[in-house]
Parts: C-alpha cells; sequence; structure tokens
C-alpha cells in the first residue's frame, strides 16, 4: 500500500447510532490498511470503545473554544496528515481544527438538513462526502456546494459479523415473544421524524394481526421520544386487551436482535445491517416510506438511504401492514429475496470497500492541497 497516513476523525460522540457506527468502522478499517487514527469526540460510547480496541486514540473533550484550543496542542506534535469531521456539528469544530493545526480537511455530510440552517454554515470543505445521492442533491445549490466538489459514498457493513443463523431464542425469551409468533421488529432511534414509523406500526398492528394472528412488534432503541412511543405502545395494548407491542429498549447486540424478527422495519444504517443478515427488511424512515427491499430495488433504496434521505412518501396503514403481511405469509419467497439482497451487500457494498473509497479521497486532498502550497 501507499504510505501510511495519521487521520483525525471527529464526530460528536461514539454511543449507539448510525453515524457513530460508520466512524467506528471506518477508523477499525483504516487501522486494518496500516493508518493511525485519532477519534476527536465530545462523547465516548461503545464504538469509541469498538475502536479503541482496535488501536484507535480517542480525544474526548468540549467542542467549545477550550477544547479547539487543547485539541491542536495535543495534535500540535502529531504528524496528522488530514482532519475528516462527520456531520455539521462536527464540522464546525472539525474546519478551525484542521486551519488550527494547517492540515487538509474533508467533511462527510450524514443527512438532511433544513435549508434555513444551511445558509449559515460555513464549514464545508472543498470537497465534500455524502453517504448517498440524496444526500448529495440535498446539498446542493447557492446554500451548499457545486456537483463537482461532491463525492458519493456509502455506508458499508460488515458481512462476517451481520450474518443470518445467529442464535436469538434467548432474545425472544427475555421479550417474552413465543417460538411460534411472528415477530416484527423495528430498530431505530427513536428521536423526532425518526420515532414515527415506530408510531405508524403501533397503530398499524391491530390490521396485521387480523391477517397474521398472534404477531408481536418489538421495539429496539433509545432516543428522547421513547417514552412517548412506550405510552402508544401500552395504549395499544390496552385497547387489544393483549401485548402485542413491545419497547425493548437499547441494545448493544445488534446482530442477534436482527436475526430475531421474520421482518425488520428501520432506516439507514440499520436496514443495511438487517439486510445483511438475510431478514426481510422493509425500508420506512424519517423521510418517507420505501417499503420491502428486494435485489432489484437495493440501488433505489440506497440512493435514498433507506428512507433516511431524500423525498418519499408517507405511508398509509393499510399500505405497511399489507407489505408486512406479505412477508409474513409467504416466508420461504421472502428469505430467498432477502437472501439474494445479502449477497448484493457482500459484493458491493462492504466496510473494505468503503474504506479503500474514502482513504482514495483523502490522497487525493492531501496531494491537491500540496500541489496549492
Amino acid at each position: 500500500m501507499d504510505n501510511p497516513l495519521t487521520i483525525v476523525e471527529v464526530t460528536g460522540r461514539l454511543g449507539i447510532g448510525g453515524v457513530e457506527s460508520h466512524v467506528s468502522r471506518l477508523a477499525v478499517g483504516l487501522i486494518d490498511r496500516g493508518h493511525c487514527v485519532i477519534l476527536v469526540a465530545q462523547e465516548g460510547g461503545v464504538f469509541g470503545e469498538q475502536a479503541q480496541d482496535a488501536g484507535a486514540e480517542l480525544l474526548i473533550l468540549p467542542f467549545r473554544s477550550q477544547g479547539l484550543q487543547r485539541a491542536c496542542e495535543e495534535l500540535a506534535s502529531r504528524d496528522v496528515d488530514i482532519v475528516h469531521a462527520h456531520n455539521y456539528r462536527a464540522a464546525r469544530f472539525g474546519a478551525p481544527l484542521a486551519k488550527g493545526v494547517r492540515k487538509p480537511y474533508v467533511m462527510t455530510v450524514h443527512g438532511p438538513r433544513p435549508w434555513y440552517k444551511r445558509a449559515t454554515f460555513r464549514a464545508w470543505s472543498d470537497t465534500v462526502l455524502t453517504v448517498s445521492e440524496a444526500d448529495r442533491d440535498s446539498i446542493l445549490g447557492p446554500l451548499g456546494v457545486s456537483a463537482d466538489r461532491t463525492v458519493v459514498g456509502f455506508l458499508g457493513v460488515d458481512t462476517d459479523r451481520f450474518k443470518p443463523g445467529l442464535d436469538a431464542s434467548s432474545l425472544r425469551a427475555e421479550w417474552g415473544v413465543p417460538d411460534d409468533c411472528p415477530v416484527i421488529l423495528n430498530v431505530t432511534r427513536f428521536t423526532h421524524r425518526k420515532a414515527r414509523p415506530a408510531l405508524a406500526l403501533i397503530d398499524a398492528m391491530p390490521w396485521v394481526r387480523e391477517r397474521s394472528p398472534g404477531a408481536v412488534l418489538v421495539l429496539v432503541g433509545e432516543g428522547d421520544d421513547l417514552q412517548r412511543v412506550r405510552a402508544a405502545a401500552e395504549r395499544a395494548n390496552d385497547s387489544a386487551g393483549d401485548r402485542m407491542a413491545i419497547v425493548a429498549g437499547p441494545s448493544t447486540d445488534i446482530p442477534v436482535v436482527m436475526n430475531a424478527g421474520d421482518v425488520i422495519i428501520a432506516t439507514a444504517t440499520t436496514a443495511i445491517e438487517s439486510s445483511a443478515c438475510a431478514t426481510p427488511t422493509i425500508a420506512f424512515g424519517r423521510t418517507g416510506y420505501f417499503g420491502i427491499i428486494t435485489p432489484e430495488n437495493y440501488e433505489a433504496a440506497r440512493a435514498v438511504c433507506f428512507a433516511d434521505h431524500g423525498h418519499l412518501p408517507s405511508s398509509s396503514r393499510e399500505r405497511l401492514a399489507g407489505d408486512i403481511c406479505k412477508v409474513l405469509q409467504d416466508k420461504a419467497a421472502a428469505l430467498s429475496t432477502a437472501e439474494g439482497v445479502r449477497a448484493l451487500i457482500a459484493e458491493r457494498y462492504s466496510v473494505e470497500r468503503m474504506v479503500e473509497q474514502i482513504e482514495a479521497v483523502y490522497r487525493q486532498v492531501i496531494e491537491r492541497d500540496a500541489a496549492i502550497l
């Protein structure tokens, strides 16, 4: 390989979440390729620990002026090659950090942002990475950047870790779900618009149960709206006189969770992870409803980050319940489709390919900046 780099990855936090898992996988992948990685974050967490275990250095500090000064001091003696910030808040810290240590800078956009917030954003890098085509389209124009400054990437997944066949029987027992009950999973962060699918699923459960008796909805995750989701589930259970919606809360053993469901409703990273586990997956997220993921529509789903980016139609209760029942009533066909999706992911969207692409961007930016100097 080319000469190893010292790379600073800047992110807001390293707890549970899609951006957090992406940063951790990127860090581990870069280390596997012989690079030195320094993670700079406001908060640590499980993904920070995973990156540390692989050999990354971790610097936790506030994203304020005193934190910036400390970060510059910590990195001054290091032969840093590039600073990479993930999302807007981290970029507001990462851009002046790169300037302070006089090193090249790149940022990745990880989701949509209202135009009025983009209008005041001044931390764009000369080359901007996005994780979907819809994400790229959302930043083009006078309040963002030009198309020639963007590089569309993707969210890679570890198919050795996220795979079918993991024993989830103890998890189903923990949830109190009998073996013969179909399990509908929603794995997400219950915050703002990302909580909407959970509420829609709770509302759709009586319709699902008319065609798939005994089906149980299990909601896995955390977030600011968790109590709102829990209250909606309790009301639905009281109305049904049965425990048809279970709020399980957060979990760190996500590969096993993904193997516990007969169908998973997810968006962004979690939709990729469930698909990698060959579990039938329905993409439904903060920007609307996509539907059942298949090998034929996978690229279209990826282009909108599995209903996390772009503009999609909202879901009707009938369509959501219909897609769920379609999976539950012909499990053999649904599993065959899901296995085809997993094969596609393994071929095109591994962590290794993601890291290779981003490393290539780093080297291009570094070479361009060196030529300017």
